[in-house]
């Protein structure tokens, strides 16, 4: 509300400043950040709240870095901000932890990004994840959480956390989720630890954060039926492949 207020009064104020020689006050107080929800620079890259991240994804890098997409509220600063992050879930039994699993941001090497650059109202931070031997057998969460400091308020409460969850196991991507009814569940069908690890080792396809709609409706085929061929390849001269549930692997036909 005093935002509105604000945008509707000022014309007046810059009248009375001209009547009267005295300068309006200066735009201050109500900087904030958030992380942004919805398509950044294209229509097909779409940050949502959360994602599932693997190593195995990546080629079993050492290290990785995943870009999150902040916002800001306010008249652009002529000088950098920092912004205010900590680990919201640091008590929790899955949590990942700071040195092991990523770099906490008040480390030296990673500290100088955690800033808005002077004259942006939008950044992509840096979140260093590190492939630690437990992640093996794992998977650990990671939910960040905005909070204020002398540059930033929080802009909106519930885009004032990000969660990612990851594993050097395979994992479910953002865009492909249990259950899901949309994304590379079109393609490949529902999800499976079993089938992920069958995709990307007999097919060689692993690009699941990508948007499937990117893909041709030809190119998507011909995933389809790779994996559906070389699934019958493998099952004639290997016991049938299955999830963990015993349930067989299966590919749909599109």
């Amino acid at each position: 509300m005093n935002k509105i207020i604000f945008f509707i009064t000022l014309p007046l104020a810059a009248l009375v400043a001209a009547c009267t020689g005295i300068e309006p006050p200066a735009y201050s107080g109500n900087d904030a950040i958030y992380f942004y929800r919805g398509t950044y620079q294209t229509i097909h890259v779409f940050q949502r709240d959360s994602l599932f991240y693997s190593f195995i994804n990546s080629g079993n890098k050492e290290r990785d870095t995943l870009y999150l997409d902040l916002r800001t509220m306010g008249i652009p600063a002529t000088f950098d901000r920092s912004f205010g992050i900590e680990q919201a879930n640091a008590d929790s039994t899955d949590a990942a932890r700071p040195g092991v699993h990523y770099i906490p941001f008040d480390d030296p090497a990673i500290a100088p990004a955690m800033n808005i650059p002077a004259g942006a109202v939008s950044y992509r931070m840096p979140l260093v994840l590190l492939r630690d031997t437990s992640l093996l057998h794992e998977a650990v969460t990671l939910v960040l959480r905005l909070v204020p400091n002398e540059h930033f308020r929080v802009g909106i409460e519930r885009q004032a956390t990000f969660q990612v969850k990851f594993s050097a196991r395979f994992l479910p991507s953002t865009n492909w989720r249990p259950g899901s009814t949309v994304g590379w569940h079109h393609v490949f069908g529902e999800y499976g630890e079993r089938k992920h690890w069958f995709i990307v080792t007999y097919v060689g396809f692993h690009f699941f954060e990508d948007d499937v709609s990117t893909y041709p409706l030809a190119v998507r085929k011909y995933y389809n039926q790779q994996a559906r061929e070389k699934l019958a390849a493998y099952n004639a001269v290997n016991p049938v492949l299955v999830e963990g549930n015993g349930q067989p692997v299966i590919f749909p036909t599109i």
